[in-house]
């Protein structure tokens, strides 16, 4: 209890944002250290204006107190950002909320990965087809829908994913009990049956206009990738949260339209400058993120189903002539080494343990000096996002980026929520080079 209250003390502090709430607890260590410093500790420690200052000493707990009080007469959950159940992809970025306050059924985001569907409150058919086919695709394949609940585009792929039977979560710029827009009282049910809301701001409050901004890191921050279906211009909200995903180190697709289309003209716009990967099917996601899955061979039986084609041959040719920027597949193949004939040929055994030690080695090769670093301190025994960065020197959102990129690969997966290497070529390989 003492520090879920002194979270929530120090989230509802006037004046401190995110970013600021986050360098007071990079400076002090914990929220009770933030609630326990005096003025000149909280000025030395940080560059603080004199109303930051003021509203840091106030020390009444009252506000958070009675919080804590609606929060369980209505049945809504507080994750705090010490709590295990926050997702370690959202605690990388360089704001994370301090407090998340959640109705529903809150899923495991280090577990199933969640890929944002975005577009514009005036969406066209097109628009709301599409979003809607990719809330239905992503669900069938085991991923959490994530969008924000608006008019137009997030609301069809809420739907589509709710259609499927999949998990889905709405990120609210209110309090997690307020539905706006009030169009979607329905919806909001249906996403509590099977879902969650979520919002980092405490029951009642009002979805104001400032609080969009930051509702849409947390749509960025939740997901590995984030999808814009449609947006008009670069002003438009889609468009901020695909600016905060790539400032996360996320992957940022957009969903093509005609050259005539206004609706479609900033998704253009986005691909046209290379800020975002063209997207040309629902299945290019799954099969772009499936190894981050806990069941793979779900996975393919799902986009099987989805695509209308057999496991024998029809899954394989989805997979293959889907667009994507990067697979779940090692980056450059082993080349292939005739086998001796007579009787020095290797055993299948053998042959098995050549080809998946040559493979691991090609793979090793083809990655980077920073991607090997993280894999060999997962060999080490390292097996959380947070104990890698503290290791290995590197900004928070670069290494989740690398873990994604490692997981996609091939090389590191998640067992239990903990990371492992995913690849035993690839740990045979390293541990041959280190012996030589």
């Amino acid at each position: 209890m003492p520090a879920r209250i002194h979270y929530i003390w120090l989230s509802r502090r006037r004046g401190i944002g995110p970013g600021t709430a986050n360098e007071l607890l990079r400076a002090f260590g914990s929220p009770e250290a933030v609630y326990a410093a005096d003025r000149e500790r909280l000025i030395t420690a940080c560059r603080l204006n004199k109303a930051q200052a003021d509203a840091l000493c106030d020390k009444s707990l009252d506000e958070a107190e009675h919080i804590i009080g609606q929060c369980v007469k209505a049945d809504i959950q507080i994750i705090t950002a010490g709590d295990s159940a926050y997702p370690d992809r959202l605690r990388a970025i360089e704001d994370p909320p301090l407090v998340l306050y959640v109705r529903g059924r809150w899923p495991d985001f280090d577990l199933v990965p969640g890929i944002a569907v975005v577009g514009t409150r005036k969406a066209t058919n097109y628009g709301r087809t599409t979003a809607a086919a990719l809330g239905s695709t992503l669900a069938r394949a085991g991923f959490i829908t994530v969008s924000g609940m608006a008019l137009g585009a997030d609301g069809e792929a809420h739907r589509g994913a709710l259609r499927a039977g999949g998990l889905t979560v709405a990120v609210l710029a209110g309090g997690p009990d307020v539905c706006y827009p009030p169009q979607h009282r329905s919806l909001m049910g249906d996403i509590l049956l099977s879902g969650a809301v979520v919002s980092e701001y405490p029951p009642g409050a009002e979805p104001l206009a400032a609080n969009y901004h930051n509702r849409n890191r947390i749509i960025s921050g939740l997901s590995v990738a984030t999808v814009v279906v449609e947006a008009p211009s670069y002003r438009s909200g889609s468009l901020i949260t695909a600016r905060h995903a790539l400032d996360q180190g996320r992957d940022v697709y957009a969903v093509p339209g005609t050259l005539d289309a206004p609706q479609s003209a900033a998704c253009n716009a986005l691909i046209e400058k290379g800020e975002a990967a063209l997207l040309r099917s629902p299945s290019a996601l799954v099969r772009t993120y499936s190894g981050l899955l806990p069941q793979s061979e779900q996975v393919r039986a799902a986009l099987c189903r989805a695509t209308g084609s057999t496991p024998e041959r029809g899954a394989a040719d989805a997979w293959d002539t889907a667009p994507v920027r990067r697979t779940n597949v090692p980056r450059r193949k082993a080349d292939a080494k005739q086998a001796p004939h007579g009787k020095d040929r290797p055993s299948k055994t053998e042959q098995t343990v050549l080809q998946t030690e040559q493979s691991g080695a090609s793979l090793r090769q083809s990655l980077s000096e920073d991607e090997r670093l993280l894999a060999e301190l997962v060999q080490r025994g390292l097996c959380t996002a947070e104990e890698l960065i503290e290791r290995c020197g590197l900004p928070a959102p670069r290494v989740m980026s690398l873990i994604t990129m490692l997981e996609m690969d091939g090389v590191l997966r998640r067992e239990k929520g903990k990371l492992v290497l995913g690849c035993d070529g690839y740990a045979a390989a390293n541990h041959q080079e280190d012996s030589e």
